[in-house]
């Protein structure tokens, strides 16, 4: 099978010829070329080239079977142009953040700001995220038959809190505003619908790769359907609409409660996510009978993040064994890192990781806990 091949057999719940790695990997390629943040980016501009070059030698090199197919750092994309501005470090293994100075400072800002959002081209505003859409382009004719290329994005109150507040003032705003956060999540919505579309315009191919980043880590499971339900269930139609694709979501926080797993539900029954990429609180076990079976949807097993960036090769090998012997018959089950593989990761340890999941689930599954082979 190809990479292509691989990752359809996961999204249809077949057998691959082994479990498909999609690490979600971001800071860690710029690193591993050996270059530094103030290197490739900065509040207003990103170098296309050497971004290019970092990206296909990630994928090359390292051999995961799902790629990000440019660096994309986490909700800063569009925050200059609208009058925020972002953290961009010189330290190692530390990724480019929004910074608590963002737009809407107060209530009286966000007229202002929506109408900036309005008129806010994805393209052409944030030379950013211009280059970004060259980087995939890029990627795309060199590796876009081979590898799927996912088009992401935050959506709904993750992208809210980094365009528009910082966080601690948006949570208050969860209890205090309600209908104004309905606003914001859906204006924010808005313009990540058209941040996907031209991701897929540069080269996207696969599916739509999505981050509600605070789910029941930060709020409710009643905030996050109250907020982002609705939102979600709009990306994943016009993904499915425009693109003939699915859309996966990435969520943080233990999914296991009863609440939690109801607004789980909810996401996959009426909101009609194709899979799920949750974090290390929730076992692969539990991920298997009760997301890929009882719910009927594709999804992530987990290796935390540290075990990878932590090493040694023979730790991380023990560590897949284990994620892979708990799956089950592994169908419609790959692999992921917790959130992403920790920019500070070596391309020795990352790779260890990758060829440990491809030599150890090989399918039919077999392997048991315990096992030295």
């Amino acid at each position: 099978m190809n990479k292509k091949e691989r990752f359809q057999a996961v999204r249809e719940k077949r057998a691959p010829d082994y479990m498909p790695v999609y690490p979600r990997v971001t800071g860690q390629m710029i690193y591993g070329a050996g270059l530094m943040m103030p290197d490739i980016t900065g509040q207003n501009w990103y170098d296309s080239e050497k971004i290019t070059q970092a990206v296909l030698s990630s994928i090359q090199d390292i051999g995961y079977d799902i790629a990000i197919p440019a660096y994309l750092d986490c909700g800063s994309l569009g925050l200059p142009p609208l009058g925020g501005s972002l953290n961009v470090p010189d330290r190692f293994g530390v990724a480019v953040t929004p910074s608590d100075n963002k737009p809407v400072k107060a209530k009286t800002d966000w007229p202002k700001v929506k109408r900036m959002l309005e008129q806010f081209d994805v393209k052409k505003t944030d030379p950013r995220m211009t280059g970004a859409l060259e980087v995939i382009k890029n990627v795309s004719m060199e590796v876009g038959d081979e590898v799927p290329l996912v088009a992401v994005a935050g959506v709904g109150t993750q992208t809210a809190m980094f365009l528009f507040r910082p966080p601690e003032a948006f949570l208050n705003d969860m209890l205090e505003d309600p209908q104004w956060v309905d606003e914001m999540c859906h204006v924010a919505t808005n313009w990540v619908i058209n941040w996907i579309r031209a991701q897929y315009d540069a080269g996207a191919n696969s599916v739509a790769s999505i981050s509600e980043g605070i789910a029941s880590a930060m709020v409710s499971p009643e905030m996050c359907e109250r907020f982002n339900l609705e939102n979600i269930a709009r990306v994943v139609e016009t993904v499915k609409k425009e693109f003939n694709q699915g859309t996966w979501l990435h969520l943080h926080g233990n999914m296991t409660t009863p609440k939690a797993y109801g607004y789980l539900t909810k996401l996959a029954k009426s909101a009609g996510i194709e899979g799920f990429h949750l974090d290390e609180l929730n076992p692969p076990g539990w991920i298997k009978e009760n997301i890929v079976q009882k719910l009927g949807v594709s999804a992530c097993i987990v290796t935390h993040g540290s075990t990878i960036v932590n090493g040694p090769v023979e730790k991380i090998e023990e560590e897949v064994k284990t994620q892979i012997s708990e799956s089950g018959d592994g169908l419609g089950i790959m692999m992921s890192a917790s959130c992403e593989v920790l920019p500070a990761t070596s391309n020795d340890y990352f790779k260890a990781w990758v060829d440990a999941t491809h030599k150890y689930g090989k399918y039919p599954l077999n392997h048991k806990k315990g096992d030295k082979n």
